[in-house]
Parts: C-alpha cells; structure tokens; sequence
C-alpha cells in the first residue's frame, strides 16, 4: 500500500476549520481551482454516506466515489475517512485545535488490504493498468498545494482564483 500524507498548522481558530469542514460539499470546489465537484450523496458526511470527488491533477481527471468508513468529530477534532468504491484508496482529512490555531493532516492510501494478493494486484495496477494515475509525486503535489490554499482561506479568507481552462474542461466531460 502507498500511503502519502501531507500536514499543516494553521494560525487560525480551530472553529473557522471546524465550520469550512461542516460545509466541505461546497468548500472542496471552492478549495482549489483543481477540484471540479463533490457531491456528498446523502446531504452530509455520516459513516455509511456515498461521496463522490472530481479534480484535475496534472491534466488527469479523477473522477472517483465511494463511501465514508469514519467520521468522528467533538469540539476541538474531526477526522474523516472516505474509502472508494473499488476499495483501493482511502482519503482521510483530520483536523484538530491546537495553541497556535490549528492543525490539519490530508492523507491519501492507495492499494488494497488483501495480505497475500494484495502486492500482486498492486503491482499490476500501479505498474501496467492505471500507471498514469500513480504518479506519487504528482499527487503529493497536489496535496501540498491543497493545504497552501487551505491555510490562505482559513488565515486571510482568500479562496484561489477558478482556472477557466479547468472549468470548461469539466463542463466539457460530463
């Protein structure tokens, strides 16, 4: 299994986070100028609840649904663990108070569980099948970024600017 994670503090309360997560079908798009929809099926995110994410990384569409397996949120936490319908990735968002704002860690698993078939069918599906979707680095990127736009909408209130070229190709392939 390939597991990439990316983390950020963030100088801001812990409640604007708490709120941005609340809202997240509306603030994904809005979060980056790469994502395209997200439609949480159900209306909210409770175990159980079908979602589906669509972004643009490095000119790839992905296009991917499955079902959140955790949710756990209190006052000063959330964490979220959304499993895709073929069971071989997992993304998990969790965010949590902390003395100078906030922290939040974005954390995306790809492969499957399966201990003895699991490296075999990995291997032809990271190495033949889907290689130009497994590009680690391009993912890991992509992440990073999502948290330098996290951290500006949360600190100053600025969301990134939409890409048109990202807008009218979304449009162009549904």
């Amino acid at each position: 299994m390939v597991t990439l994670n990316e983390q950020i503090d963030i100088k801001a309360p812990y409640e604007r986070m708490e709120a941005w997560v609340d809202h997240f079908q509306d603030e994904f798009v809005k979060w980056s100028p790469y994502h395209i929809e997200c439609e949480m099926y159900d209306g909210g995110y409770q175990v159980g609840m079908k979602v589906r994410f669509r972004e643009i990384v490095g000119g790839l569409d992905y296009n991917v649904t499955g079902y959140i397996t955790e949710c756990e949120q209190d006052k000063d936490h959330f964490r979220i663990v959304f499993q895709s319908e073929k069971k071989s990735s997992f993304i998990t968002f969790e965010g949590k108070c902390t003395e100078d704002g906030c922290h939040f860690s974005h954390t995306e698993a790809f492969g499957l569980t399966k201990p003895i078939l699991g490296p075999i069918l990995e291997f032809l599906t990271f190495k033949v099948f889907y290689r130009k979707w497994c590009n680690w680095e391009l993912i890991r990127n992509d992440m990073i970024l999502d948290n330098r736009y996290l951290n500006d909408i949360l600190t100053e209130g600025n969301y990134p600017e939409r890409i048109p070229e990202i807008d009218a190709k979304a449009k162009k392939e549904v």
